[in-house]
Parts: structure tokens; sequence; C-alpha cells
């Protein structure tokens, strides 16, 4: 594991970086440990499904219907709404 003061990793944060591509960075503020800077491995394209996986988010249920309400409504041309709303305020 790599360390790096707190003063060049706020004055050279790309080095930092760089460090943080082949191992662990410990950052030490006043010669303790205080952050630990590590690289995020993207094993997997969709990061919702990474996040379901680590269980950080859980998908619903079932559409609500609220849901189902605004997928409804998606159907509207809202160009078309524009238009007669203008027409309407006389603009």
């Amino acid at each position: 594991m790599k360390t790096i003061t707190l003063t060049d990793f706020n004055q050279n944060p790309s080095r930092a970086t760089r460090l943080a591509d082949d191992d662990d960075v410990l950052i030490l503020r006043r010669g303790t440990a205080a952050y630990r800077l590590s690289r995020v491995h993207d094993n997997q394209a969709d990061p919702v499904a990474a996040l379901v996986q680590t269980g950080i988010l859980t998908p619903p249920s079932a559409a609500t219907r609220k849901t189902a309400r605004r997928t409804a409504s998606a159907s509207y041309d809202l160009g078309a709404m524009l238009e007669a709303d203008r027409e309407r305020l006389g603009y």
C-alpha cells in the first residue's frame, strides 16, 4: 500500500489516482492514516445492477399506481399540449 500526504493529495489529485490504479493509497493527515483511496473495478456495464448485487439498492417489488399513471401519461403528445397552452394564453 502506498502513502501520500493530504497536502500532496490536494495539490496533485491526478498523481494520487494514478497511484491508486495499481494499489490502494493511504492518505496521511499529520502523519496518521486519515483516508484510503482505492480504484473501483467496473465488472458490470450496468451500475444499477452492481448496486442491486451489493445490496445497496433494492429493485421495486411491483409497479405502483403512480408509476402506471406516469407511464400512461407519457403517451400524450407534449408538443400539441404546449401549442394548446400557448394559444390559450395568447403567446
